[in-house]
């Protein structure tokens, strides 16, 4: 490495965590180096630039805060003592919540309970099984007095779609963000002027790429004990703790007026 590329590297590494919240050129001026510097440095370390760095840097990030021993687990259920099932697995949910709370920052939470807000009509859609999720969460808005669609139905989708418009929002998710037919819809969707929010694992993806606001979770890959015999889980456990905790935040301002609260705290409290 050159001079300027150890300066970053050596940064970067002591500061990881901070990496989340920082531009390029903010990068750049903390190093002390251009920033066509950091972008360079990026693209040697194989990525297409310091976006796809910094996705990858908080990934591990999170990765790292919420790995946790499951050998216990993998025993035979006559090797275990009474209670511990129970106790690591509620050990490894509270893991998922730190790593949501990692992927998703509480800003990033709050621009998209804003947009769900301010939003005429909501339309969900949803790859994979994680339709019920949705469909929950969309039952929870029209409660609060949303004009919400959660149809399954791709034909019913694509006809709810063409209607929408400027000032409406298209609510995807994809896990993987390569879902053909929803990515079908969010780039119609975009056409229109509609507001995209993504829900994908935390990666450089279509899907991601084409919203205006997205949230991150894991996939039964790359979550907390995905080799272990827990991933479909732990991917379920994700999801629905980050659905969860947009519906605290909308449901505490709709009551109390109030701007922000500690959700992955009082989560792991629950758990």
């Amino acid at each position: 490495m050159s001079a300027n590329e150890r300066k970053l590297a050596e940064f970067i590494l002591n500061n990881a965590s901070l990496l989340r919240d920082y531009s390029s050129q903010q990068l750049a001026e903390a190093v002390g180096v251009s920033q066509s510097s950091v972008v360079k440095f990026s693209q040697k370390l194989g990525y297409r630039g310091y976006p796809a760095l910094k996705l990858a840097v908080s990934e591990e990030l999170a990765r790292g805060s919420a790995q946790v021993d499951l050998n216990q687990m993998q025993k035979p259920a006559g090797d275990h003592e009474a209670g511990t099932v129970f106790e690591e697995l509620a050990q490894t949910k509270a893991d998922v919540v730190r790593g949501i709370a990692e992927l998703n920052g509480e800003e990033a939470l709050l621009d998209v309970v804003r947009t769900i807000e301010k939003a005429n009509r909501i339309q969900f859609v949803a790859a994979g099984g994680y339709s019920l999720v949705v469909k929950d969460f969309a039952l929870k808005l029209m409660i609060m007095g949303k004009s919400v669609v959660a149809e399954s139905d791709p034909f019913v989708q694509k006809a709810n779609l063409a209607s929408m418009r400027r000032g409406d929002v298209l609510f995807a998710l994809s896990v993987s963000g390569q879902n053909s037919h929803v990515n079908e819809l969010a780039e119609a969707a975009k056409e229109a002027g509609v507001t995209i929010v993504s829900l994908t694992k935390y990666d450089v993806n279509p899907l991601s790429l084409m919203s205006d606001y997205s949230l991150f979770t894991f996939d039964e890959r790359s979550g907390p004990a995905a080799a272990s015999s827990a991933p479909h889980i732990i991917a379920r456990v994700a999801l629905q703790h980050l659905i969860d905790a947009l519906y605290l935040v909308l449901s505490s301002r709709n009551t109390h007026g109030r701007e922000l609260v500690t959700l992955s705290q009082q989560a792991v409290e629950d758990i």
